[in-house]
Order: structure tokens, then C-alpha cells, then sequence
């Protein structure tokens, strides 16, 4: 999955640009230029931050460049069929590549199996060209609050990451054991330490992770070992 970097707000334009991506960031990929512009010029409309690509390669030569961006859920719009490389083929792409982000395909020609296919393999929804403005901007709606907590999600488990990664390695072993279901006394003795030591070593472990039952610090444990 790739890291995304993101580029601080410096001048008026930047910040009308952030207040878009915050809106939501939306790709469209499509070899028909007329559907292409239409899209964008309805998402521009609806205060949306958009980007084009006439081709798949175009938009994972994009992806590979990492640029810089402005924070915000994000969401893809790809056409089915496309020469040299069709959007299914670019969906299979972006689940090698471990990409979430959420997609919705559009075609005016596939049959349901495409539309399985798609679903099947990660797509939120297939529209059928041509769409009412307002089932694709329902849908888009839908995609981004996805990636809102898709986003959300991603920030929890780095939180937890972090508040384990502050444990001595005592500690680390004590909330494993805890989280497991171990009483003080088996910890103590499996560990060759006495019992005081261990509500010690506990107090401090629980006090540093921010969490005040064993419930909580399994879900810690947990969310970081998925």
C-alpha cells in the first residue's frame, strides 16, 4: 500500500484546493473524453477536488509518482472497457498493489458477469452509462464516506501501534498475557516474578495505553497484530 504524502497550504488557491480534497478527491478514468469532462465538470460543480485520466497506465504512472496531496477521502470512477488495459484488469492491479481505495465502475456495453466480476473483487457499486446525475453523485457519496473510514480506521490502528510500541518489553509481555486472560498470580509465576511486580508492571502498561479494562486492551492487541 502506498504511503500517501501530503503537501502543506500556502497560498489562497491551496486553500480552496484542500477545501475540495476535504470534500472528497474523486479519479476519473475514462478513454471517452466527452464522458470524462462531463463527469468532472458535475463533481467540479459540487465542490469536489477531481483529476482525469484518459487510460489506466496514466493513472498508475500517477500513483507510482507518490506526488504530494492534500488530505481528504478519496474514491475512483473507471470505465469497464478501455484499450490496452481494461478496468478490470486495473482493479486486479490495485488489489495486488494492496490499494483501498474505494471504486465504482462505469460501463455503457458490460454484461452482469463484468458487473460480478467487479463486485466480487472489491468495487462498491457498476453504473450503467447512461446514469442520472443524481444515482452517480449518490454513489460517490457512498464511496467517500467509505474512505472516510477506511481513513479512520488507518489513524486508530496507528494510534495503537504507537501506545504498544511505548511499552517496556516486561510490559509488552504482561498486556499479552493479560489480554489473553491470564490472572496476576499464573503471570507471576510464569514469568519468575512476584505478584506485586506484576500489578506493577500492569498498572504502568494499562496506564500508557489508555485503557482502564481488559476488554480495551485486547482490542489494542488485536487491531495491531490484524
Amino acid at each position: 500500500m502506498i504511503n500517501r504524502i501530503f503537501r502543506p497550504v500556502v497560498t489562497i488557491h491551496d486553500e480552496r484546493e484542500a477545501a475540495r480534497h476535504a470534500r472528497g478527491c474523486i479519479a476519473i478514468i475514462d478513454d471517452d473524453d466527452a464522458i470524462r469532462e462531463a463527469v468532472k465538470t458535475l463533481l467540479d460543480l459540487e465542490g469536489y477536488a477531481t483529476a482525469t485520466y484518459a487510460s489506466a497506465s496514466q493513472y498508475i504512472e500517477f500513483m507510482e509518482r507518490n506526488e504530494p496531496g492534500f488530505p481528504g477521502p478519496r474514491c475512483v470512477l473507471l470505465d469497464v472497457k478501455m484499450p490496452e488495459q481494461t478496468g478490470l484488469e486495473l482493479l486486479h492491479k490495485l488489489n495486488a498493489l494492496n490499494d483501498k481505495t474505494p471504486l465504482v465502475f462505469m460501463s455503457g456495453g458490460s454484461g452482469a458477469q463484468e458487473a460480478v466480476q467487479a463486485l466480487k473483487n472489491g468495487a462498491i457499486d457498476f453504473l450503467i452509462k447512461p446514469f442520472e446525475e443524481e444515482m452517480l453523485l449518490a454513489v460517490v457519496s457512498e464511496a467517500l464516506q467509505k474512505s472516510l473510514n477506511q481513513q479512520a480506521h488507518l489513524k486508530e490502528d496507528k494510534d495503537a501501534s504507537g501506545r504498544l510500541s511505548s511499552l517496556s518489553e516486561r510490559e509488552s509481555q504482561i498486556a499479552r498475557m493479560v489480554s489473553a486472560g491470564m490472572l496476576n498470580r499464573d503471570i507471576a509465576e510464569r514469568l519468575g516474578i512476584a505478584v506485586r511486580t506484576v500489578k506493577f508492571h500492569r498498572m504502568h502498561m494499562m496506564r500508557k495505553l489508555g485503557v482502564s479494562n481488559v476488554i480495551e486492551l485486547a482490542r489494542i492487541i488485536d487491531r495491531v497484530a490484524d
